[in-house]
């Protein structure tokens, strides 16, 4: 019984150290994207990103990322970032549709 208990904790540790979706990773196609995310080839380098439909908003998006603009798409889920060093080189950290939050967007 203790050895089950112990497994149940331990196994319950590592499904809430889960990382975030990669948002605003490179890629060049869909495939080089997490689950559930697309390539949005249209940002030099590629931007992996999902639709979403309210700028300013998390609701739509995976943990650690808001709903706004990027690149030529419509509204997609853009990664959130607190200063330059969060993002991309070729990205820049500025502001949001709808609030203060920034998030990383192509320069």
């Amino acid at each position: 019984m203790r050895g089950t208990l112990l497994v149940l904790i331990v196994g319950s540790l590592f499904l809430g150290c889960a990382d975030d979706l990669n948002v605003g990773a490179t890629c060049t196609a869909t495939a080089g994207c997490d689950s559930g995310l697309t390539c949005d080839t249209t940002v030099s380098g590629g931007y992996c990103t999902q639709a979403c439909s309210t700028p300013g908003e998390v609701g739509d998006c995976p943990d650690g990322a808001i709903c706004d603009t990027v690149g030529a798409t419509a509204m997609a889920c853009v990664k959130i970032c607190m200063i330059q060093s969060d993002c991309r080189d070729d990205q820049q950290c500025n502001g949001t549709t709808g609030g203060s939050t920034k998030a990383c967007k192509p320069k």
